[in-house]
This record gives C-alpha cells, sequence and structure tokens, in this order.
C-alpha cells in the first residue's frame, strides 16, 4: 500500500526540483523566441540569419524539453522523472560543448552565447551530479 509518508520518503530532492524549474524556466525563455522572434535571437547571439531554420527547429524541440520539465514537476519520485532528467543532462552537455565551440574556439563571444554557456554548464553539473547520485544507490536505469 502506497502511503503519504512513503511518498515523500521517495520524493526527490529540493535541489532537483530546482534544476527543473529553472531548467524549464529557461527552455521556455529560449525556446519561444527562437521559435516566434528568431531575428532578436540571431541579434542577440551574433549568429547568421541562415541559421534562422535550424534555430526555429530547435526552439521548438527546446519549448517540447519546457513542457517534459512541466511534467517533472507533478511527478512524486526519481523513477518517474529519471528519463527526462537524464535527457536534459545530455541535452545541456551538448549544448555546453556547442557554446564553447562557438565562445571560445571560434571566438564569438556575444552576450547571449556566453549566457548561454554559463548556464550550459551549470545545468550540465547539476543534473549530473544528481544522475550521479542515483547511480551510486543503482537508480538510474
Amino acid at each position: 500500500m502506497n502511503t503519504t509518508m512513503t511518498m515523500q520518503a521517495d520524493s526527490y530532492p529540493m535541489g532537483l526540483r530546482y534544476l527543473i524549474i529553472l531548467g524549464t524556466l529557461g527552455a521556455f525563455a529560449t525556446g519561444i523566441p527562437a521559435v516566434f522572434l528568431p531575428t532578436l535571437v540571431v541579434a542577440l547571439t551574433g549568429l547568421s540569419a541562415e541559421a534562422i531554420p535550424a534555430m526555429q527547429q530547435a526552439g521548438a524541440i527546446t519549448i517540447g524539453f519546457g513542457v517534459g520539465g512541466v511534467f517533472c514537476l507533478r511527478a512524486a519520485n526519481w523513477n518517474e522523472v529519471r528519463i527526462t532528467v537524464i535527457a536534459s543532462l545530455a541535452s545541456f552537455a551538448l549544448t555546453t560543448v556547442g557554446a564553447f565551440y562557438y565562445v571560445v574556439l571560434q571566438g564569438v563571444a556575444t552576450p547571449g552565447l556566453i549566457l548561454i554557456l554559463v548556464v550550459a554548464v551549470v545545468m550540465t553539473l547539476g543534473y549530473g551530479y544528481y544522475v550521479w547520485h542515483y547511480a551510486q544507490r543503482g537508480e538510474v536505469m
């Protein structure tokens, strides 16, 4: 029998919940402009206007991650959020690589790309910590 007490004991940590909130807000804050205001994103990032179609597709995917984050906020325990957390870790890790490439290796150090790099590093470390924490307990897969 699954009681309220049991569900409370199995709930995932508040720190992870805060990461999900931050990731969800960030997904909507970046995805919506990429889809509906791509010229603004081009101006902030210094990317080429030729990248707008790909940017809009990436924005749509990002909005989808935001929707997934909303569902994670309704979840009660790790088993209900783990797949989204692992996918978010992979997404933010790859975003870190991409932003590092543009900001550091290509020298496109615009405020928008620097912000993306900083947020991606923080989110990668945060999600990585929780995936590692649950992996140590044998609960990742």
